[in-house]
């Protein structure tokens, strides 16, 4: 009997079996904050993009849908499709003497279900917003 109680055979595969599943939430929790964090950083270059274009677009009666078709060709595979834009003028009389603002907001998914479960729920609104002077 004392022969069995000290065999360590299987002493590895109970550490591991007590391991695996928070090794497993912390990989989980990596790859979710990756893929939100790059769909934040994509929204980011969308907002300053559609900024830059609505500050140099002459022609201020189609400037937000010219802004938002802008948007869309930078936007990464990731915002793509779930993407608005917001486009307005501070000087609404005379934007071409004020400042253009533009307001980007993006859903993304996430990826595995500790984001969903940490955070309630499964989908995330991203929102940037870049002012630029037009001229």
């Amino acid at each position: 009997m004392s022969r069995f109680i000290k065999d360590e055979r299987g002493q590895a595969v109970v550490e591991f079996a007590l391991v695996a599943p928070v090794l497993l939430l912390i990989l989980c929790g990596i790859i979710d904050f990756g893929w939100i964090f790059s769909a934040k950083i994509a929204t980011d270059t969308c907002a300053r993009e559609g900024a830059r274009f609505a500050a140099s677009w002459s022609d201020y009666e189609s400037a937000e849908v010219e802004t938002a078709n802008k948007v869309r060709s930078v936007a990464s595979s990731i915002i793509k499709d779930n993407i608005t834009t917001v486009v307005s003028y501070s000087d609404a009389d005379n934007p071409a003497a004020g400042d253009v603002r533009v307001e980007v907001v993006s859903e993304v998914r996430s990826l595995t279900i500790v984001a969903h479960t940490l955070f309630g729920g499964p989908v995330f609104t991203l929102e940037s917003a870049v002012t630029m002077k037009v001229g």
